[in-house]
């Protein structure tokens, strides 16, 4: 298998410091005599005994070229990123530039929007001195409206063009969504058959369909991307492939080449480093006689092209998910502050070298504080366990509202020459408790709240509220209160909801995070065992379905009930979300209430949060922490 080569350039940030001084040639206008024909290549003097100058070849090939790659410029975007990229290329001077899509937000109907984003998006490329070849990605082919306005706008979605014995390959991944359509793959093969004699083959689509055909194949899922078939009519020819789409970074190698997922050039990213494959960059390609060099630029640095290849990024996603650093909460009764606890961490290494920590407790109030110890240290060899605890103390008792901004911060390393690291950030939880008792008796659902002893839980007097300002008008206007319950087989939610007028639109959804207590303060956002599920404050007796990270889903059987001024809800939950993750002592839950009340038909609705942030649907931050009884669950 051949590695496609990797050379060195300056980076953007250097070229743009130095065009600080730099100006356009002087116009001279003078005549002077020729003297014969000017060499075409480089003379140089016939000294003799040494030269000022090393013996390796001058670069200067005649079908040797240069071109850029841009990458995903939406999907989150942030302003500017795009253009220092266009300003940096500029200043670089590439033959010309290519692209793998997601150049406008997109994913709308509506089509003065879009002429509007693709009217921004030309008035970038106006500013590029270069040539610039567009392809297609899912935010710019969203719907079939969009094809047309593509169409309108560019042409066909998929084509190819020759430049100095290269054939360049723009293929659609959107035709349909994540597919490679048969009016597509039959001109691909015909194209193919025309350029037999190109020395090399680049190809460049929006999304890595040979992870995704690799996904569904291993999910036992039906592969509709029909890339095997691609990748079969490009068996044999020197070729490399190019993808964006998935904002990550990575190298692989299929089919006798190299496949490059790009990441960035100012989309959505949170850019943790290269590492992590996330970074805004530009590629820089130089074809040779042999084959293409490639070169990562950073928008302030440079990055080799085999320096996130599958097999290290492999290796850093291990790392991060084996080398585990878990901190204990400290959870207290609804009326209870902090004077004095104990914060546990604990480092679990089930990676294949030693990993060591370092860090320290922040964000703690510091009147009265006393802390011991300040710095801390973990270590621990391969399938070890190492684990520290950190003794705060108060003058007084601190309310719960101040304690939460705690966080552990700290480095996770390996030993070695060529360490891995990651700079880790975990929340340190010191948060109310809240009790999911033992159900009493067998529970029939019917939605009446007489089969309730008490609803514990109710609305803020100031809750949250997303939504139109000043649209909701307090308790009168609508209030909930809710409670869970368990027993071996169900985790029970009742909810009686107050309103005084029930409009279309108006629902509860029940937002619960059944994932072990340290995995979800490690990693807080929506993912698998992560549910949602929403409750129409229409009369209903059936099943309604929890949504998990990854399309999981979960039926649960549900009673809505209407009342004169309201409706209730009572649905059974499998406890499988809970014991498949945690055990059948399974410690706590986190979950979270959002009622939305619609006033008036057609109006978007108040949403008001019992606990958590604005971004309730996405991260369960501020959840409340719902514990097994004691003889139910292993402390942990």
């Amino acid at each position: 298998m051949r590695t496609t080569k990797i050379i060195f350039i300056f980076s953007i940030a250097l070229l743009s410091a130095l065009s600080l001084s730099a100006h356009p040639p002087e116009k001279h206008s003078r005549t002077v005599e020729s003297s014969g024909p000017v060499p075409t290549g480089m003379v140089l003097p016939n000294l003799k005994g040494p030269h000022p100058w090393s013996d390796k070849p001058v670069l200067d090939d005649p079908s040797r070229f240069h071109i850029a790659i841009m990458t995903d410029r939406t999907g989150g975007h942030r302003p500017g990123v795009w253009m220092q990229a266009v300003e940096g290329l500029n200043l670089l001077r590439p033959d010309f530039v290519m692209s793998v899509g997601d150049l406008i937000e997109g994913y709308t109907e509506d089509e003065s929007r879009v002429q509007k984003e693709w009217k921004e998006f030309l008035g970038f490329i106006d500013r590029l001195q270069m040539r610039f070849f567009f392809v297609a990605g899912n935010h710019d082919v969203t719907n079939p409206m969009m094809h047309k306005v593509w169409r309108e706008h560019f042409g066909p979605e998929w084509y190819s063009f020759d430049y100095k014995g290269v054939h360049f390959i723009c293929l659609c991944s959107e035709d349909p969504n994540f597919r490679i359509g048969d009016e597509q793959l039959a001109w691909l093969k015909q194209d193919l058959n025309k350029s037999r004699d190109a020395r090399w083959t680049l190809v460049f689509l929006h999304k890595p369909l040979w992870f995704i055909s690799e996904r569904y194949q291993s999910f036992g899922i039906f592969d509709k991307t029909q890339w095997p078939a691609v990748e079969k009519l490009l068996h044999g020819r020197k070729h490399t492939v190019f993808a964006g789409h998935s904002h990550h970074y990575a190298q692989f190698h299929r089919n006798g080449a190299t496949y490059y997922q790009l990441a960035t050039t100012g989309g959505g990213s949170r850019l943790r480093g290269v590492p992590y494959g996330e970074f805004d960059h530009i590629m820089w390609l130089t074809m040779e006689p042999e084959g293409p060099y490639v070169v990562n630029l950073l928008l302030d640095g440079i990055v080799p092209g085999d320096r996130v290849s599958e097999t290290k990024l492999a290796q850093f996603r291990n790392f991060l998910r084996d080398a585990k650093v878990e901190v204990a909460p400290i959870l207290l009764r609804p009326d209870e502050g902090l004077k004095q606890g104990q914060i546990d961490i604990r480092l679990i290494n089930g990676f294949d070298r030693p990993v060591r920590v370092t860090g320290r407790i922040e964000g703690l109030p510091l009147r009265g504080l006393s802390q011991q110890p300040i710095d801390l240290t973990l270590s621990a060899a391969q399938g070890k366990t190492d684990q520290l605890s950190i003794g705060i103390a108060f003058n007084e008792s601190i309310p719960v509202a101040d304690l939460g901004s705690t966080f552990f911060r700290g480095r996770v390393e390996t030993d070695g020459d060529d360490p891995l690291k990651a700079d880790v950030a975990i929340p340190v939880v010191i948060d109310r408790r809240y009790a999911c008792p033992d159900a009493q008796g067998d529970v029939v659902l019917d939605g009446r709240a007489e089969d309730w002893r008490k609803l514990n839980h109710s609305l803020p007097d100031a809750p949250l509220i997303v939504g139109p300002e000043g649209s909701w008008q307090g308790r009168g206007d609508a209030d909930v209160a809710f409670d869970f319950s368990k027993d071996e087989k169900n985790l029970y939610f009742f909810a009686q909801v107050a309103d005084d007028e029930i409009v279309p639109g108006d629902q509860i959804v029940l937002f619960l995070d059944a994932r072990p207590i340290a995995d979800r303060s490690r990693e807080p956002g929506f993912g698998i065992g992560f549910y949602r599920v929403s409750f129409p404050a229409t009369a209903f007796e059936g099943r309604r379905t929890l949504v998990s990270g990854a399309d999981e889903k979960t039926e649960c059987n549900v009673v809505v009930s209407r009342q004169d001024r309201g409706y209730s809800i009572e649905a059974s939950i499998p406890a499988e979300i809970l014991t498949d993750r945690q055990g059948k002592g399974w410690h706590s839950f986190q979950a979270s209430v959002l009622l939305e009340d619609v006033d008036e038909q057609g109006q978007s609705p108040s949403r008001l949060i019992w606990r958590g942030t604005r971004e309730v649907h996405r991260s369960n931050s501020g959840y409340g922490h719902f514990l097994a009884p004691p003889n139910n669950r292993e402390d942990r």
